[in-house]
């Protein structure tokens, strides 16, 4: 597949990711692989097909092209649209558990993105297929715990409702983040 490259997104210890113009003329986003074998990503990437992730487009030997992912990052959003955002984080964090797969680093905010098409979660390198996967309860651990606007018997009950029941576990969560948006608007 032919490309040009843009610009360099980032860096990490692992691989780096570019944006690249497709031959067809469509933007994507290019990960090489410094020293990691990138077949676990890409399976779990094709597996996802797009559901809040980065949709795979092409693979080579040591990278792979998928969609860009245009949005804004949890971190960088104002009070209102954080909470949006982290209620349907939740959502794919639930669907990520509800198909075996633990992304691992959820807990950076600069893994999730708010787009025009809804939460994508990206940099799937350390992601793993698991039977036990732990999204939803990692989101509720990073954000909501150390969120001093939730009450901590709330975290607890969520908590708890998820591991016996997720949808209501999810529910709970929502309706809470629901409390909080309407107490800040």
């Amino acid at each position: 597949m032919r490309y040009d490259v843009i610009g360099k997104l980032g860096e990490g210890n692992r691989g780096e990711v570019y944006k690249v113009k497709l031959e067809d003329g469509r933007i994507a986003a290019l990960k090489w692989a410094k020293n990691y074998n990138i077949d676990k990503e890409w399976e779990i990437l094709k597996f996802l097909d797009g559901n809040y992730a980065p949709k795979p487009i092409f693979r080579g030997k040591r990278y792979f092209i998928m969609e860009y992912i245009k949005g804004e990052p949890l971190k960088d959003l104002e009070t209102s649209k954080y909470y949006l955002l982290l209620k349907e984080a939740l959502n794919g964090a639930y669907y990520l558990d509800k198909k075996g797969v633990f992304h691992k680093q959820l807990g950076r905010y600069y893994h999730i993105f708010l787009t025009e098409n809804g939460v994508k979660f990206i940099d799937f390198e350390r992601a793993v297929f698991s039977e036990n996967p732990r999204n939803f309860l990692q989101l509720i651990g990073y954000y909501l715990q150390r969120d001093n606007n939730f009450d901590k018997n709330d975290i607890k009950m969520i908590i708890e409702e998820y591991k016996k029941d997720k949808i209501k576990g999810l529910n709970l969560a929502r309706e809470k983040i629901d409390e909080i948006i309407n107490q800040k608007i």
